[in-house]
């Protein structure tokens, strides 16, 4: 289990919203200074308040989440950190040092192993940053808040319906708390979004006939089984391919433009019928997870949202939307254009700050000014509408959410240790038992 814990995770390839702390940290960091941010407001940052923060999750989403958190106010402090890999916790230990020395509070006794170290972060910190795999985020929401603290967590929020429920009751007692809770959909953030979202609800591009999603990119990089890993380990560091660890791509990547189109409905669907499986991967190395999906989702007013996601390397890439109403188009670019393809509309300011940055800074002020906001039922609900969309496409039937929420579904294990067993095991081929619709059997 040393070597395990040794193990340098490197895949992360795709180009994710924490990308810079991939690419390099202190020539981005240097350009990231708080007057590049005019729309916030920080009324601690020279008085003596402080907020600790804690991390759980040290992969690429949780440091860069962090990283712009500190960058949020100088009031904000990291107080202590962890993750299930001990080469991780050291390696955003040594970001930290290096880049934020003067908000770092965090030693080698604040830093913190296992499947049980957010428990030790959370008894440490008055705010956490919880950025672990989605089957761990119920669980820790839910401890986090009776522990009186404010969270932001990354998506999804939950990879099948008991831990939909549970997040949501989370939230329900956070908001009786006055607790903040921001959920990393950071498309609700970005002005650009924000204006074109209103434009399009008073009506600019007249009532909404069609949607369409995309997500469309490459594959996860694969790391090999070593000698001595458990199957644990292994699916811990490869955890894009198993839906258990991340809820299959459209929970772990397409949500976003989802959870935008949500946003633009006010609503979300009610029923999905699609399809989905596997091309690419194959045999050893390669999981449970199904590498593309394309859902029609379908909303109580009848309008239908055709969702379609791709993890297959040379293919068309394309991550974004199209809305269809009866005046024109409006597309991820936050341009409208009506049906001779001219544009009226487009959102032209590039000054904005990232939208990732915005919902730290949000997060952050909520905090430090006392002025609780709640992002958990939107979060919740659009995972519950990605769930949906995967088990449409697994069973090869329409679902509704009605029928969705009587789902007792646990994909949690009910063993969380390095040698667990009551996890899928590959056969004796190296295949893992992959969901296929009624009627399609192995071959």
């Amino acid at each position: 289990m040393k070597n395990e814990q040794l193990e340098i995770n490197i895949m992360d390839n795709q180009n994710t919203r924490r990308d810079f702390v991939k690419r390099g940290t202190s020539a981005v960091l240097g350009s990231m200074v708080l007057s590049s941010f005019p729309n916030m407001v920080f009324p601690h940052s020279r008085g003596k308040q402080v907020l600790k923060l804690g991390l759980v999750g040290c992969g690429g989403r949780g440091v860069g989440a962090l990283f712009e958190a500190l960058d949020a106010s100088p009031s904000a402090r990291v107080v202590a950190i962890a993750d299930v890999f001990a080469d991780k916790t050291k390696a955003a230990l040594s970001m930290l040092e290096s880049n934020y020395k003067a908000q770092n509070d965090v030693t080698e006794e604040t830093t913190f192993v296992g499947f049980d170290a957010f428990k030790s972060v959370l008894a440490l910190c008055d705010a956490v940053i919880l950025a672990t795999p989605p089957p761990f985020r119920p669980i820790q929401f839910e401890t986090a808040v009776g522990m009186d603290k404010h969270v932001f967590m990354e998506k999804p929020l939950a990879v099948d319906v008991p831990g939909y429920k549970k997040v949501m009751e989370a939230g329900r007692l956070a908001e009786e708390k006055k607790l903040t809770v921001v959920v990393g959909l950071q498309f609700r953030y970005d002005l650009g979004n924000k204006e074109m979202v209103s434009r399009i609800k008073n009506g600019e591009l007249g009532e909404i006939q069609a949607i369409s999603t995309y997500y469309n990119v490459g594959i996860p990089k694969v790391l090999s089984k070593r000698s001595g890993q458990t199957e644990m380990a292994y699916q811990m560091r490869n955890w894009r391919y198993f839906t258990w660890l991340w809820g299959g791509q459209l929970a772990g990547q397409a949500i976003h433009q989802i959870d935008m189109m949500n946003w633009v409905m006010d609503d979300f669907p009610v029923k999905a019928l699609g399809n989905g499986g596997r091309l690419v991967y194959r045999g050893l190395d390669n999981g449970d997870a199904y590498d593309h999906f394309f859902i029609e989702f379908e909303y109580k007013s009848g309008i239908k949202m055709y969702s379609q996601s791709r993890n297959m390397n040379h293919c068309t890439n394309r991550m974004g939307w199209e809305l269809r109403g009866l005046k024109g188009t409006a597309n991820e670019r936050r341009i409208f254009s009506d049906f001779n393809g001219k544009s009226f509309w487009r959102y032209r300011n590039r000054s904005d700050p990232s939208a990732t940055q915005l919902e730290q800074n949000i997060f952050i002020e909520s905090i430090l000014k006392s002025n609780p906001v709640n992002n958990t039922e939107y979060g919740a609900k659009s995972t519950l509408t990605t769930i949906m969309g995967r088990k449409a496409a697994e069973t090869g039937q329409e679902i509704t959410m009605d029928e969705l929420l009587q789902s007792e579904e646990n994909l949690l294990p009910e063993e969380l240790s390095w040698d667990s067993r009551s996890i899928k095991f590959p056969d004796t081929h190296g295949n893992y038992p992959i969901a296929k619709p009624s009627g399609i059997h192995n071959q």
